[in-house]
């Protein structure tokens, strides 16, 4: 369960904090991140960058600034709850990252569609995750193309920020995009949809790299046992197969939700 600003104050009188369990939920259920939204979007145009869209003198929109970020984090990082902050052009990422640094806390950059070179380091030096949703980048390309002409080699670039020792936490937005979690992972694994050419294939990621960014810990005593049983190899799958991963078992809690064995 998510906090935003309006109820930030509330959340921090009541005591709560991030990964506390929710009562009720039979265990099932915890407080989730601290989540601001700081700019728009690539389709509307709204999404901070450095530069204008090309025939307007605009750069979208910065919804929270620096000076009301800052306190916004440091009250929830004192109060337990991680931040995780709405940022998608390359200028609100790069204040999102400046507001990280001058709080000195950690957490977690959601979309970062558009980075600047010399920010892809700041996420690992700063201990900022980027949450990233590898599917947009097949429904956008174009308007990508469109709208941040000449800087989609910085464009939803996961190879860029795994090389930089960032930490990559795939997700899908739904009901944005699809919440199945094997879309995703082709998306990121062959940028590629529907038979088109690969869109900056430079930016791809292993299939190895797309499973430890979509799980949690691991199969271990005391771990919870949320795990999953598939029908093929996902290291050996093509990017069509790995889109269509049929799953043969789930357990949640070490219970069993769904068989098709």
């Amino acid at each position: 369960a998510g906090i935003y600003t309006e109820n930030l104050d509330a959340a921090v009188a009541a005591g709560h904090s991030t990964g506390e369990v929710i009562e009720g939920s039979g265990g099932l259920l915890t407080v989730g991140q601290f989540k601001i939204l700081t700019d728009g979007s690539l389709n509307t145009r709204t999404a901070y960058c450095i530069e204008n869209y090309p025939g307007t003198r605009e750069r979208g929109l910065l919804t929270v600034p620096t000076e009301q970020l800052v306190p916004l984090l440091r009250t929830a990082w004192g109060a337990g709850i991680h931040p995780a902050v709405h940022a998608i052009g390359d200028e609100a990422n790069r204040l999102a990252l400046d507001a990280f640094e001058l709080v000195g806390c950690h957490g977690r950059i959601e979309h970062a569609q558009l980075v600047r070179d010399e920010d892809f380091p700041r996420f690992a030096a700063l201990g900022v995750a980027a949450s990233v949703q590898p599917e947009h980048a097949m429904d956008d390309r174009d308007i990508a193309e469109r709208y941040w002409a000449g800087r989609t080699d910085r464009s939803f670039a996961f190879r860029s920020l795994i090389d930089a020792g960032a930490q990559l936490l795939l997700g899908s937005d739904a009901p944005v995009s699809p919440l199945d979690p094997w879309v995703t992972i082709s998306a990121a694994v062959t940028r590629s949809r529907g038979g088109r050419k690969p869109w900056h294939p430079e930016q791809t990621i292993t299939v190895g790299e797309a499973l430890v960014a979509s799980t949690h810990s691991g199969i271990d005593v005391g771990q919870v046992a949320d795990l999953i049983a598939v029908d093929r190899d996902p290291y050996t799958a093509t990017g069509d197969e790995l889109r269509t991963m049929p799953v043969a078992l789930t357990l949640l809690a070490g219970r069993p939700t769904h068989q098709a064995l």
